[in-house]
């Protein structure tokens, strides 16, 4: 089956788009050069394929698309335990290498939306990880799932409590904050006013919420204003 998945991978893959990702994602994995609608194709065949299991259990990670793909698949699979789902992404995230492996795999795992409370508590220990990819991983699961109303105070106080300091964290950090500014702002506005994280990923919150177009003009000057110095 990896041969096959490699052929079709091979002639998915496009020159002039290795040359750009080669630019914009730094990875130790080999970039071959695939646009994302063609790889959500090929993930979508594959989780639908009776030999599914198979290719969960034996696959190879080659290539940064490779990962993409794999992580892809387990968010097409019809009707899976979120156990399945752990137990295949678990290994999969001590692989990551970059932001583009995080926020597109994260993002795709809709089950997590489902059952937020065991999703939370298994990826806990991410949150003081060493490594840079796996808190980024924390960060974006807490960003894509847990920023409404139920869960958006027990959130604020995770982002206040990542260790900052590895540039993918802080910016992972600095994007879900402005996400809680523009959704919820009096709730996201203290962890500001409180300077709970470092200059840059405080003025980073801040320019990222300023960018959006959901958020007044009234509102981005009052942000403006607490820039520090």
């Amino acid at each position: 089956m990896n041969n096959q998945i490699n052929q079709q991978l091979h002639a998915l893959a496009e020159s002039d788009y290795k040359a750009f990702n080669e630019k914009l994602i730094p990875t130790k994995y080999a970039i071959l050069g695939i646009r994302m609608p063609a790889l959500k194709k090929l993930a979508k065949e594959l989780a639908t394929n009776p030999n599914v299991e198979t290719y969960l259990e034996n696959a190879e990670f080659t290539t940064y698309e490779h990962i993409l793909l794999y992580g892809l698949v387990l968010g097409q699979l019809k009707k899976p335990s979120l156990e399945t789902v752990f137990r295949y992404l678990d290994p999969l995230i001590l692989k990551f290498d970059n932001w583009a492996h995080v926020d597109t795999i994260i993002s795709s795992l809709k089950i997590f939306g489902k059952y937020p409370e065991e999703v939370l508590a298994h990826y806990l220990p991410l949150k003081t990880d060493e490594g840079e990819f796996t808190k980024r991983t924390f960060v974006i699961i807490l960003m894509d799932y847990f920023i409404n109303e139920t869960y958006i105070e027990k959130t604020l106080k995770h982002f206040s409590e990542v260790p900052q300091g590895q540039y993918y964290v802080d910016m992972a950090i600095a994007w879900a904050m402005s996400v809680g500014l523009i959704k919820f702002y009096d709730n996201t506005l203290p962890l500001l006013e409180q300077k709970a994280f470092s200059k840059f990923v405080h003025n980073k919150s801040i320019q990222k919420a300023r960018e959006s177009f959901r958020v007044s003009p009234v509102i981005k000057e009052l942000l403006n204003e607490m820039k520090m110095k």
